[in-house]
């Protein structure tokens, strides 16, 4: 009896040990800005956390297919409208829903887009379990870190301070045109959301409503990853869940993008010609939600005019033309 109590103090003690020695790791390993320098993963959009407090009017949230379609500072310049494209590689849902919460911390915008291709990207309970044990020990998601450690990881706090200048948008001028093939024909047939993927969908919504934000579906132009199929299933849970539905894929006139033109890499991502064009829409779009007041006069925001001219400087520098 003795032994069998033994080994479970004994137990007990070493897991307590290791949780002690993971938290203390996680507060060395957690990075203390969220610039790249300081090992940040994704710090165009986690540039969003050092925005202003309540700053931001709407956010775009999703994948790669955001931060190539929108341009943030192009809507500041026409309208005066604060957005930030809070999207990463490849993301996955149960991240959106993650990164959401870190950032209406911070932020309170009347609008969140939700881009509807992650709704398509498989997610599995490893990455659930994953992205929980990682927000709550940093050291899993930071371990790579190791080599680059400074002394000021083992004293200072978070500070994220780092701001992005073009707030989450990625500046490409590649063109590789896309072979259009069945591209949106219609169809009555609906592509299935995953059952995961759809409970974090009403996750984002339920949250979205406690704090008294309208949500969003928006479908950027790509034949690559849209069709028909998928439009019909997105659509009937955006009907189910009241949330409105905005699909660029079905705006031909509005959003008149040339595919030869328009493109990175054949239809998955646009380019910068064709964001001009996607963001041109949603900036109007905003404009007639009379949800925002146009800042563009307002001192505290004069650090967004700064940004937008460096950003057009880029763009003249890159294309000769804005």
């Amino acid at each position: 009896m003795r032994t069998i109590l033994k080994n479970i103090v004994s137990s007990v003690v070493f897991v307590a040990i290791l949780i002690g020695l993971l938290c203390i790791s996680s507060l060395v390993f957690q990075p203390k800005s969220n610039s790249k320098a300081d090992g940040i993963h994704n710090s165009s959009a986690y540039g969003v956390l050092s925005e202003p407090k309540d700053s931001i009017d709407a956010l775009f949230l999703g994948d790669s297919e955001v931060y190539h379609a929108f341009i943030p500072l192009r809507i500041w310049k026409e309208y005066g409208i604060t957005t930030y494209d809070c999207s990463t590689p490849n993301q996955k849902l149960v991240y959106s829903l993650e990164f959401l919460r870190k950032i209406f911390k911070q932020q309170s915008p009347k609008i969140v887009f939700l881009e509807t291709n992650e709704m398509y990207r498989d997610t599995y309970f490893e990455d659930e379990l994953t992205y929980t044990i990682e927000d709550m020990m940093p050291v899993f998601r930071y371990h790579d870190r190791w080599k680059n450690l400074q002394f000021k990881d083992f004293y200072s706090s978070v500070d994220y301070s780092s701001n992005e200048r073009n707030k989450g948008y990625r500046f490409i001028k590649d063109v590789k045109p896309a072979k259009l093939k069945d591209y949106m024909k219609y169809s009555k047939v609906s592509a299935p959301i995953q059952s995961r993927n759809e409970k974090y969908v009403r996750q984002i919504k339920k949250f979205c409503d406690e704090n008294n934000t309208k949500l969003i579906f928006l479908s950027t132009p790509s034949p690559k990853n849209w069709n028909y199929q998928r439009h019909n299933s997105v659509e009937a849970l955006a009907k189910e869940l009241d949330v409105d539905y905005i699909d660029m894929n079905l705006l031909r006139d509005e959003i008149p993008i040339d595919w030869k033109k328009d493109t990175k890499d054949k239809g998955d991502h646009l380019n910068y010609y064709g964001a001009v064009k996607a963001t041109d829409y949603m900036g109007n779009y905003l404009k007639n939600t009379k949800l925002f007041k146009d800042k563009s006069n307002d001192k505290n925001y004069s650090k967004w005019d700064k940004d937008l001219k460096k950003f057009e400087k880029k763009v003249k520098k890159e294309i000769g033309e804005l």
